[in-house]
């Protein structure tokens, strides 16, 4: 790595250069943060924009997490990071956190909580130096696992899209190359990396999704993961033209805007537009109520929907994140009830069955689901138990007879007085002194979903189903809940 090297075997500058300029992810003189973790895939990003530094005039900041997940071989990760940096001449900055502490505290799984402290550490470092662009190392091999995963969940259009190229000054410059083209160019530059033994586990979703289904498409058509990227590329424009159509209509439609507060829709013009164009001005209505703090989920875009077409009883409902919305003299108005303290909880947000819904507030999925057979929710033989893989892997789920239901059903956070009968136990049990032995950390209590039926309680997420709910030898269908943490 002490020069150019000549004539290489194999080369990805050539694309990631068209990646770079078809997205315009960057412009020459820019500072740019490289999130480095050690794996082929950033490394490979490194060294390419290493090589494009005195041409594109790019000052390269690297910037590594050490998660302490693994022990010493995340401290092994961070000295050949050092030792990278050291070499090409770029500023190293490392970061030690307790991952798996921080993940215990908020409730989160260690990918998620791990996420979100290395792009908080890449923003930072960004803000120290004065980047504009940090630069991320997802490929395509990891756009076709999201939308897979996202596909499995039920997201739309946007969903489907995948991983943007650019978010904010957050750049993906080898967004459309394979993993296989990442690994030919680091061992054609006999460049370093390190692996990371948990991307083998198939016990993370990713992970089974990589493993096991990703290499069954390829049996169908050996060229699978390109076609799906291409299409997910594809998607992504239909998705920016609807949206910059939605946004001109949402100009036409709205009679009041105060962000942070209201907006007000004139309902005949609204009613008139087609659908897509619809939701996607109800989105963008609430993304100014909430400052863009929180996206609408497909069961809250369905209620507007409902409210536009005069098919809900009068009244109002409260969404995701304190946002009333109700129709008022042929005018359709979310607002902020600003009475209400954003950690007071959400109020009951309805669960269709057979489809999943995101419940922001509380950063998860719920699908409900009916079975004729009772089957582990991943595979065959799992060794997990639903409290277990809620840790773990961020999933739980819970069985239920069908029968002993009063649907439908909602998610809802806590109330005064709430009480159940965990299953297994004799008797019931007030909620906040199951909240108090199960030692959950009282900022997190309203963010824990109680699912209800029209008797009570069935199942307070992550902890327990109410023992009414069992399933027994005479259970002829069973309603599996699952929840996803998102």
């Amino acid at each position: 790595m002490d020069g150019e090297v000549l004539d290489p075997k194999f080369d990805i500058l050539p694309d990631v250069l068209k990646t770079i300029k078809g997205y315009n992810m960057l412009q020459p003189g820019d500072s740019v943060v490289v999130g480095v973790s050690g794996g082929i895939d950033s490394t490979a990003l490194l060294h390419v924009l290493w090589r494009l530094r005195e041409s594109w005039n790019l000052k390269l900041f690297i910037a590594h997490l050490n998660h302490g997940i693994r022990g010493e071989d995340a401290a092994a990760d961070a000295q050949l990071v050092e030792a990278l940096g050291a070499e090409l001449g770029i500023p190293v900055h490392v970061k030690e956190l307790d991952i798996p502490g921080i993940a215990r505290k908020t409730g989160r799984s260690e990918e998620e909580a791990g996420r979100i402290a290395r792009y908080q550490l890449y923003e930072e470092l960004a803000d120290a130096v004065g980047a504009s662009r940090i630069a991320v190392g997802h490929h395509g091999d990891d756009q076709v696992e999201t939308v897979l995963m996202n596909l499995i969940r039920g997201a739309g259009l946007r969903g489907l899209s995948g991983i943007p190229p650019v978010r904010g000054r957050v750049i993906r410059p080898l967004i459309d190359l394979e993993k296989w083209q990442l690994e030919a160019y680091c061992r054609s530059w006999d460049l370093p990396w390190r692996e990371d033994v948990t991307n083998w586990s198939t016990a993370y979703r990713r992970n089974f999704v990589r493993w096991e289904i990703i290499p069954k498409l390829k049996q169908l058509n050996p060229g699978a993961v390109r076609r799906i990227m291409q299409t997910a590329s594809t998607l992504l424009e239909d998705w920016q033209l609807l949206d910059q159509l939605a946004l001109e209509a949402f100009g036409q439609t709205v009679l009041e805007l105060r962000p942070g507060r209201q907006v007000s829709l004139n309902l005949a013009e609204l009613s008139v537009l087609p659908a897509a164009i619809r939701k996607r001005i109800a989105a963008h209505a609430y993304s100014k109520v909430t400052h863009g703090e929180q996206s609408l989920a497909a069961a809250g875009l369905d209620y507007v929907e409902k409210c536009i077409a005069g098919e809900v009883p009068a009244g109002q409902r409260t969404l995701p994140g304190n946002i009333d919305v109700f129709v008022r003299d042929e005018v359709l108005i979310l607002a902020r009830r600003v009475d209400m303290e954003k950690d007071r909880g959400f109020g009951p947000c309805l669960l269709p069955l057979g489809s999943s819904t995101i419940i922001e507030s509380a950063g998860l999925s719920i699908q409900l689901q009916i079975l004729t057979t009772v089957n582990p929710w991943w595979e065959v033989g799992s060794p997990l138990q639903p409290r277990d893989a809620w840790q773990e892997l961020g999933v739980w789920w819970a069985d239920m007879d069908l029968a002993s239901l009063d649907l439908p059903l909602y998610a809802r956070s806590r109330q005064p007085g709430d009480r159940f009968q965990p299953l297994g136990m004799s008797g019931s049990k007030k909620l906040k002194d199951l909240f108090i032995d199960e030692k959950i950390p009282r900022e997190l209590r309203n963010k824990i979903p109680c699912i209800i039926d029209g008797k009570g309680i069935v199942a307070v997420v992550g902890l327990h189903q109410d023992q009414r709910t069992r399933v027994t030898d005479h259970t002829e269908k069973v309603l599996r809940i699952t929840a996803e943490k998102v």
